[in-house]
């Protein structure tokens, strides 16, 4: 079973490498700031579980967004989602697209960490990679489930670090968005991809999905 998880997190580490044009990763010592990024995030979603009934969406919504800007580099995730797209967009389409994608990657966390059963977070290690980058990996435990794998990929910004990708059981979070993302754009344009990101805002926000 280690052998497995090993595997998982190597695959995922590999599919956030080959996005982000990196080689693969060589295992290192932990990298406090990096860490310390994250633990602070997976901290603020614990906080935000345990009073998430009485927030309700609007309030863990509220919460969170000033944590998911400071912790994730939503912007440059927004960019990698589209790949050869975002050179092709406006710079109010790019605009657009980045404010919509930010509003799903809070909405998002708001929908799916709506409250608290005994969730905890552990992190496991740090792993430095190509340029300077480092993947955190970490488990989340739940009473009555088995631990789920949660890993980060953090790179420096403006002098700290930030995420960049998410890697959840081995399946990258970056790669099924860019998979989606860019077939949406291929098939029916660049609108079509905006209306999608909006509306699924609007079905987090009122419970029909779950993120």
């Amino acid at each position: 079973m280690a052998g497995q998880v090993t595997m998982r997190r190597w695959a995922g580490a590999m599919a956030a490498a080959w996005l982000l044009g990196l080689t693969a990763p060589a295992y290192a010592a932990q990298t406090g700031p990096a860490v310390a990024v994250v633990r602070q995030f997976q901290d603020t979603l614990i906080a935000v579980m345990k009073v998430g009934k009485s927030l309700g969406f609007e309030g863990r919504y509220g919460r969170l967004m000033p944590v998911v800007r400071r912790s994730h580099n939503v912007a440059y995730i927004a960019e990698l989602t589209l790949g050869p797209y975002w050179g092709r967009l406006t710079v109010a389409q790019r605009q657009a697209f980045v404010h919509a994608f930010t509003e799903l990657t809070v909405a998002t966390y708001a929908a799916q960490f709506r409250r608290y059963s005994g969730q905890a977070f552990h992190r496991i290690a740090s792993e430095k990679v190509a340029q300077g980058d480092v993947l955190v990996e970490t488990d989340i435990a739940t009473r009555g489930r088995k631990d789920a794998t949660i890993d980060y990929l953090l790179a420096p910004t403006g002098g700290h670090w930030q995420i960049v990708n998410i890697v959840a059981n081995g399946v990258s979070d970056l790669a099924l968005k860019r998979a989606q993302y860019t077939a949406i754009i291929h098939r029916k344009g660049f609108p079509a991809l905006l209306a999608a990101l909006r509306g699924k805002v609007v079905q987090l926000s009122h419970g029909t999905v779950k993120g």
